[in-house]
């Protein structure tokens, strides 16, 4: 047997599948290959865990502590302690360097920070500006961070920032792009940032110093693009495009030529979460469209009996093809 990590993982999963391997014997040699985590994994695992998680908590405490005392607090009391938490953070970061995990966390616990200080500086001064521009600045202003950084998390927190920007630029915010369904949105430019981030962090993906092996990074990215291809696919062909011009029909086929597109790249990554996803996008689409055509007519029970099928059948369908293929990944590695 040849390859890496991954590759042994399918090739001992697959023997155990055919029963060359008993259970116990398949597993005891992924232990031994260093694919499933020992102790010491686990335990920098808990440690990464355990150290993001309680700089977000910590955060979260620090904004709820001054808005609960914003009417007893003077604003320079307010502010000076947002401004110590930074300056502090990022002495901390800068101490420890970006190579280390805790000076990575810390750096992260600044950013966040920052953005807590300019929505404290907003609301205090009534600056007048749009949601957006608070999350724009936010995002120029951590950018530096962020590029010294290395961190997945650091820049998976500009790309939520990012997409933030876009939807209340747009004039919509929905979390889970629910309100596509209207027609006409999610907005262009949110599909153009997302698949530009997505294709920005399968390069960068491997460069960074946490995140990289498990493609944390490219996965978020790309299942935020396939999120809004999903999500405006959809509205169109409920909404069936009323008063569209070419600009928006074109838009939509090239995010029809993106999805189809994702099935060919994520097969070549042999990623089988994103192909699980892309498949998942292409169901949601196909059944708007079978939807908006049953409803041309009479619809009644029988065209729900008939969406249901469809459903049922392209789940199994697409199940069928994910284990086929990687079986077929484990036995070109082996």
């Amino acid at each position: 047997m040849s390859g890496g990590r991954g590759a042994l993982h399918r090739q001992l999963i697959e023997l155990a599948r055919r029963r060359v391997l008993s259970a116990p014997a398949a597993e005891e040699g992924l232990r031994l290959a260093g694919v499933l985590p020992d102790g010491p994994a686990w335990r920098r695992f808990l440690e990464h865990v355990c150290a993001y998680g309680g700089a977000l908590a910590c955060v979260a405490g620090i904004v709820f502590l001054v808005a609960f005392n914003w009417q007893e607090w003077p604003p320079i009391a307010k502010f000076a302690l947002l401004q110590a938490l930074l300056a502090a953070s990022a002495a901390v970061a800068w101490r420890l360097g970006t190579g280390r995990p805790a000076g990575r966390v810390a750096l992260l616990f600044a950013m966040i920070v920052c953005g807590a200080l300019l929505a404290y500086l907003g609301q205090h001064y009534q600056t007048g500006a749009d949601s957006y521009q608070l999350f724009l600045a936010w995002g120029l202003l951590i950018l530096p961070w962020v590029a010294a950084s290395r961190s997945a998390a650091a820049w998976a927190l500009l790309l939520v920032l990012a997409n933030l920007a876009a939807q209340l630029y747009a004039g919509r915010f929905s979390p889970f792009l629910l309100d596509a369904v209207g027609g006409g949105w999610p907005h262009p430019a949110l599909f153009w940032l997302d698949l530009a981030a997505a294709a920005s962090a399968e390069w960068l993906g491997g460069r960074l110093a946490d995140g990289g092996r498990r493609r944390f990074l490219p996965r978020l990215a790309g299942a935020l693009t396939l999120a809004v291809i999903a999500a405006a696919l959809c509205g169109a062909l409920f909404d069936a495009g009323r008063g569209a011009g070419i600009l928006f029909w074109a838009t939509r086929a090239v995010m029809a030529l993106v999805l189809a597109g994702s099935f060919l790249f994520y097969q070549w990554r042999r990623d089988l979460p994103m192909l699980t996803l892309c498949c998942l996008a292409a169901i949601a689409v196909a059944t708007a469209g079978l939807t908006r055509f049953l409803a041309e007519g009479d619809p009644g029970e029988f065209a729900l009996l008939v969406v249901g099928a469809f459903l049922v059948a392209a789940s199994a369908g697409a199940a069928v093809w994910l284990r086929r293929l990687q079986a077929r990944w484990a036995g070109d590695a082996a």
